[in-house]
């Protein structure tokens, strides 16, 4: 690819409500450690309002839907990973037209990023349990002491690792989180209609819609006759 048709060279994934639908499993490990602590469980509609941000985000959102305030919630936290690991893709999911669309843009000489808040080594084993880690040439998932998205970081350490500028990438994820995180890194952003966003998709500022896997590249296209 030369010139315009190069643009964007790297596009930078979300993962749970972008790639995969995980909160089956997500909802599985929360009721697990919640469960514990004779809490009633939650429907699987109900964790999708409460995902994104992390897992500690997750746990708080929980204990407040609960009626509990969110203090000392390390133990929860770690109850919820250790359920977690056991069943990470028993009934995870790809989006439809996930792994062609990935297919298709490899094949175009586009570099493929993956910036999530999930933690790090589950994002790791999830890929590779869904056979698409091969797509991947950076992966950043939530690791202690790091930013989580909102903040820029994330991501330009995704486009660092990738040795492409922010202005000749592309961000794709369904949460305010990836769209602030792509504006404060400087990164045009596409958003799925279809993830976890607790706020309207059309509200969230990104700077295209999409409402199938299938309709990116044509957005694509869109975005890179308006820059």
């Amino acid at each position: 690819m030369t010139g315009e048709a190069n643009w964007p060279r790297a596009v930078v994934f979300d993962l749970d409500g972008t790639l995969i639908d995980s909160a089956p499993d997500i909802a599985h490990a929360l009721n697990v450690a919640t469960g514990k602590r004779g809490l009633d469980p939650f429907t699987v509609p109900e964790v999708k309002d409460m995902i994104g941000g992390g897992v500690p985000t997750l746990i708080q959102r929980a204990l407040v839907a609960r009626g509990l305030h969110p203090d000392g919630i390390i133990p929860v936290v770690e109850d919820f990973i250790a359920a977690y690991r056991e069943n990470l893709t028993t009934h995870t999911e790809l989006y439809p037209g996930a792994r062609e669309l990935l297919e298709q843009l490899k094949a175009e000489g586009r570099k493929l990023g993956l910036c999530t808040n999930k933690h790090h080594a589950a994002t790791l084993a999830i890929l590779q349990k869904l056979d698409i880690a091969k797509y991947f040439s950076s992966v950043i998932g939530e690791r202690e002491g790091q930013p989580r998205k909102p903040d820029a970081g994330p991501l330009l350490d995704v486009l660092h690792a990738l040795d492409v500028s922010p202005c000749c990438a592309v961000m794709v994820g369904d949460s305010e989180a990836d769209v602030g995180c792509a504006k404060a890194a400087g990164v045009r952003s596409v958003v799925v209609t279809f993830g976890y966003s607790r706020t309207a998709p059309d509200l969230l500022g990104g700077d295209a819609l999409i409402s199938s896997l299938g309709e990116l590249p044509q957005a694509l296209k869109a975005l890179r006759r308006a820059c």
